[in-house]
């Protein structure tokens, strides 16, 4: 698999000096391009998750520990776990298979350092699904966590969920779902979705499909509709280069996903220039 790939046909690699310094930060890319409805497709395949005596004991351990925390809400759900990718042509094709919730908590959040220790096969890695909302009147949104969430909380991040486990699963369905179910977003206030790519929060090990998205709503409507389950209010910024760059530059609540989805659409909007100028800065 390419660490950091950019574009379909023609892609560039980049080099491995930046991408270690970008693993020892925060962020990594695994891939980078544009995808609509029809480029982006699921593929269910064996799980090659692999444990052992320390780890699952690692994994019980965390879980007890958080399902004990005071306002907590979590079960033990089926998710979708992060095999491989194929870029061919137009398309982006993702393999699945299946890991649980649990699995997570007691790998990716609480010892991802397992990755180092055991190898990436111990690992739930988890798809997350995480989009950044651009409003009718131009600002960029996303949410800040409140003390309820697994992790980052009080950080900005993403509209986001885990992947669920579904006779068919559809990314962009799932993109709506969660708009739906954060925002209060209905079908036809969601003007269309695209995919920017893949990233990896470095620290977590946590790949991320990322997205914008366009709704016909305002920056103070949606600011209205945040439910109060998963966020404390709306974060926004003016859909600019310059004020997204200064974000990149000096928010410390951004997280390493905030980050990727900022980024990839920077890269999209304003250039290829613009991105290399901001990719360094955000990650310092």
């Amino acid at each position: 698999m390419r660490l950091w790939s950019v574009g379909r046909q023609g892609a560039r690699v980049y080099t491995r000096g930046l991408i270690a310094k970008i693993d020892a930060q925060m962020l990594r890319f695994l891939h980078l391009g544009r995808y609509v409805e029809g480029q982006l497709h699921t593929r269910q395949v064996a799980s090659t998750w692999r444990s052992n005596e320390v780890v699952d004991a690692g994994i019980e351990s965390a879980w007890q520990q958080t399902i004990a925390r005071p306002g907590v809400r979590i079960f033990d759900g089926q998710l979708c776990r992060f095999e491989a990718f194929h870029i061919n042509h137009e398309s982006l094709t993702i393999d699945l298979s299946r890991t649980s919730y649990r699995i997570v908590v007691g790998t990716n959040f609480l010892h991802p350092e397992y990755a180092d220790e055991f190898g990436a096969q111990v690992m739930a890695n988890p798809v997350g699904v995480s989009t950044g909302l651009l409003t009718r009147d131009g600002y960029l949104m996303m949410g800040r966590r409140n003390a309820s969430v697994a992790y980052y909380p009080d950080r900005v991040h993403p509209f986001a969920g885990s992947l669920e486990v579904e006779d068919q699963i559809d990314l962009f369905g799932n993109v709506r779902r969660e708009l739906r179910e954060e925002l209060s977003l209905a079908p036809a206030e969601i003007e269309r979705v695209v995919c920017m790519g893949v990233a990896e929060d470095s620290r977590l090990r946590h790949p991320e499909t990322i997205y914008m998205a366009w709704t016909t709503r305002s920056r103070a409507e949606v600011d209205a509709q945040v439910h109060a389950d998963e966020h404390h209010d709306a974060w926004s910024v003016t859909a600019n280069a310059d004020e997204i760059f200064e974000q990149l530059r000096s928010n410390a609540d951004l997280t390493p996903i905030a980050r990727a989805v900022l980024l990839a659409f920077g890269r999209d909007e304003f250039g290829v220039d613009w991105f290399h100028r901001a990719f360094p800065i955000a990650i310092q």
